[in-house]
């Protein structure tokens, strides 16, 4: 018996070590590849035609105009005394791989010289606007899904959330991005490349936005009837969805109902209206987007 459960326990052992080994793995290379694709982004797209996306590119490129200073070192220094305070805000975990993502972003922009292969400055802006918001939103959100940042005015805006009591982390951000287009538009005297880069930074954040919720396929529909049985049955049978009743009461008119609550696909919305028009077409029914739906019929939790 005991040694069945010593067994047991080394079994589990065993599981989460390889669990970790795992973890660490995927998350070195969503990192490897975040920070290359952004790199890629700068170099190829946004860097020869003076655009930023923001952040501490966007002061790098500044600088690297103006006096020639080398990005990958511009940006270790802006992120250096940073990476002094998130350690202490944010936790040594968080830190510790946006600092293995900021050294390698410095590094790969100082190793790979697309301009030395192709004439960057050839590609038209309005193209490199949307492929460089395009590759670098894709870099960033490999970089969140590893649970790391970029540094710059992301470990920025985190750390003065952390300090001050402003509610929205957001608006944080996007004041400290505005600073800094504003920053290309004056140093360059060309309010275009702040335009251009102001788009290249929209399309990036709907990239990451894409990349973590979805284009909103999943959705929550509440139905409220007095006929739960029979349309919880046809879901089941027909969508082969699960839901969840709850009994309810009018607040207006102080009827007994049910509330059934399901989450299906948004190619499942039609035929779920067919089932409520088949068995109560007296009955309520709202349909809201889920960001992401994880268990039994949707992905994994892995």
């Amino acid at each position: 018996m005991k040694s069945n459960v010593r067994q047991s326990i080394n079994e589990k052992k065993r599981l989460i070590r390889t669990r970790k080994i795992l973890d660490f793995t995927k998350n070195f290379i969503l990192i490897v590849l975040g920070a290359y694709l952004i790199s890629l982004s700068i170099n190829m797209f946004l860097l020869p035609h003076k655009m930023t996306t923001g952040g501490a590119s966007g002061i790098a490129t500044i600088l690297y105009y103006l006096s020639n200073i080398p990005m990958g070192i511009t940006i270790l220094a802006i992120n250096l005394p940073l990476f002094v305070i998130a350690i202490v805000k944010l936790g040594k975990k968080f830190v510790i791989k946006t600092i293995f993502s900021t050294v390698l972003l410095s590094v790969f922009l100082e190793l790979f010289k697309y301009d030395q292969v192709i004439q960057t400055t050839q590609i038209d802006l309005l193209m490199s606007c949307i492929f460089g918001g395009i590759i670098s939103g894709i870099g960033l959100s490999l970089t969140f899904k590893a649970g790391a940042s970029s540094g710059g005015s992301d470990l920025l805006a985190n750390i003065i959330y952390k300090l001050t009591k402003i509610q929205s982390l957001s608006k944080v951000l996007m004041g400290i991005e505005i600073v800094i287009i504003s920053g290309v538009i004056i140093c360059f005297k060309d309010i275009n490349l702040g335009l251009y880069s102001i788009i290249a930074l929209f399309i990036s954040t709907k990239v990451i936005d894409v990349i973590f919720d979805g284009i909103y396929n999943t959705k929550v529909a509440t139905i409220i009837t007095k006929k739960g049985d029979q349309i919880v049955e046809s879901i089941l049978s027909e969508l082969g969805r699960g839901a969840t009743i709850t009994n309810s009461i009018g607040a207006h008119s102080g009827e007994e109902n049910t509330t059934i609550t399901c989450v299906i696909t948004r190619n499942q919305i039609a035929s779920l209206k067919q089932i409520i028009r088949d068995n109560d077409n007296r009955a309520m029914m709202y349909i809201t987007n889920a960001n992401e739906a994880i268990g039994k019929g949707f992905k994994s939790i892995d």
